[in-house]
């Protein structure tokens, strides 16, 4: 599980870091009211950024195609 900035987000979409095995990337509310970006790679669980105090309101923003 590792929370990134925008600029990686948009950088993984555009398929720059391809040869990570980014799966996922999720966009958040954080606990303090700010914008985040989760990027789940390889085995992690797709259920990593969950909802949760910590996580408000995920919403997946890219998905790797099949």
């Amino acid at each position: 599980m590792g929370t990134i900035s925008k600029t990686i987000a948009d950088d993984v979409i555009a398929g720059k870091y391809d040869d990570d095995q980014p799966r996922k990337i999720v966009k958040y509310t954080n606990a303090w009211g700010g914008e985040s970006y989760g990027l789940i790679c390889g085995r992690q669980s797709l259920d990593t950024y969950r909802a949760s105090q910590f996580v408000i309101n995920p919403i997946t923003i890219w998905e790797k195609p099949a």
